[in-house]
C-alpha cells in the first residue's frame, strides 16, 4: 500500500511522529524495535488505557486498521516506504540541510555563517 506519511500513520492507527512498520521510538532508532503487527496492537489494547497505548507505544487505540478483520492482510505489512518524502526529502534535504547550517555557524561564527547562508538562499 503506497501512502505518504500522514495517510500511513491513519492507515496503521498510530501517532504521527512513530513508524507504521516497527516499535522503534524516534528518539532511539538504534533500540531494536519490532515489527508491528495487528495481533500485537490487539494485546496492546486489551491490556492498556487509551493514555498509555498513545505516549508509550505510539498506538492511537479506539480506531480501528480498515484491514483488521482480513485474516491474510496485517496494514503493518502491507505499506511501503515513501521514499520521496521520507528518504530523499527527510535525509537528504531535511536533515543534510540542518547540519550544514550548523557546521557553517560553527566553522565560521554566527555573523559571517549566517552571511553565507544568505549568500548560499541567494543562488
Amino acid at each position: 500500500y503506497i501512502a505518504d506519511y500522514p495517510e500511513q500513520a491513519l492507515l496503521a492507527c498510530i501517532v504521527q511522529g512513530w513508524c507504521p512498520k516497527c516499535t522503534g521510538k524516534s528518539v532511539d532508532l538504534d533500540g531494536g524495535g519490532t515489527q508491528h503487527t495487528c495481533e500485537h496492537t490487539e494485546q496492546l489494547i486489551k491490556l492498556l488505557d487509551l493514555g498509555t497505548l498513545w505516549t508509550e507505544y505510539g498506538v492511537v487505540g479506539d480506531v480501528v486498521p480498515f484491514t483488521n478483520d482480513f485474516p491474510r492482510a496485517d496494514i503493518h505489512e502491507l505499506l511501503s516506504p515513501d521514499l520521496l518524502h521520507q528518504l530523499i526529502k527527510g535525509v537528504f534535504k531535511d536533515h543534510l540541510v540542518e547540519w550544514i547550517v550548523t557546521y557553517l555557524i560553527s566553522k565560521n561564527g554566527k555573523a559571517h555563517g549566517e552571511a553565507v547562508l544568505t549568500e548560499i538562499d541567494d543562488r
